[in-house]
């Protein structure tokens, strides 16, 4: 591959993008804020342009996570086209389902319907910060999106564990990673998108049109 493809994005276009999609973030923090009453604080993305092996040891190295982690996965399909991986720890998502929890003692719960429960609490609340975030982020790149359904992944996970049709060899993908944090509580993950190859040119395009929409220089 061409050794140029990291400079696919200018840094004038990438920050034009953590832009767009600092705004798509606002508007996920305020969807989950509405629906169960906790806010969310997002970190300032990090935008990279990566080839597949690049993708594996990038999400392995931010992760950083040794206990095990529970990965919500779910696909995004408009003229931008891609996954998003909303990542907990165990640890982290234990505390969300008590963060959650109504009045129900825990007592009436086995070890199977906890478990259960937590995989439906973490899924619900990826897949509201997923499509919101996306959703947004379409929105202002003037485009419109469908998803499939999301999907839970439990146990220990790596890159390695990534779908392999985002990983052609012969291609790239412009990946997106932020922190997220409920507020006032020691509870954060990771949000990643990896949008493939086959929306460049137009995502080039539609960054472009907003910049000169905004009035970049």
């Amino acid at each position: 591959m061409n050794p140029g493809y990291r400079d696919i994005l200018t840094e004038l276009e990438k920050d034009a993008f953590k832009e767009i999609i600092n705004i798509a973030f606002g508007k996920a923090a305020a969807s989950l804020a509405d629906i169960i009453g906790l806010y969310v604080i997002l970190s300032v993305p990090k935008v990279e342009v990566l080839q597949p092996d690049e993708i594996q040891h990038f999400i392995e190295r931010e992760l950083n996570e040794t206990k095990g982690l529970n990965i919500i996965e779910q696909y995004y399909m408009g003229k931008i086209r891609g996954a998003a991986f909303l990542v907990l720890s165990y640890e982290n998502s234990k505390q969300l389902l008590s963060l959650l929890e109504k009045d129900e003692s825990k007592d009436s719960f086995n070890f199977f319907s906890i478990a259960m429960l937590e995989q439906e609490t973490v899924t619900e609340i990826g897949n509201i910060i997923i499509g919101a975030c996306v959703s947004k982020m379409a929105e202002l790149l003037k485009d419109f999106v469908t998803y499939t359904p999301p999907r839970f992944i439990g146990g220990k996970f790596s890159g390695r564990d990534l779908p392999p049709k985002l990983f052609d060899k012969e291609t790239y993908a412009i990946v997106l990673k932020t922190i997220f944090q409920f507020e006032n509580k020691n509870i954060s993950g990771f949000l990643f998108l990896v949008n493939s190859v086959e929306s460049l040119d137009w995502l080039k395009k539609a960054i472009h049109d907003y910049m000169q929409h905004y009035g970049y220089e």
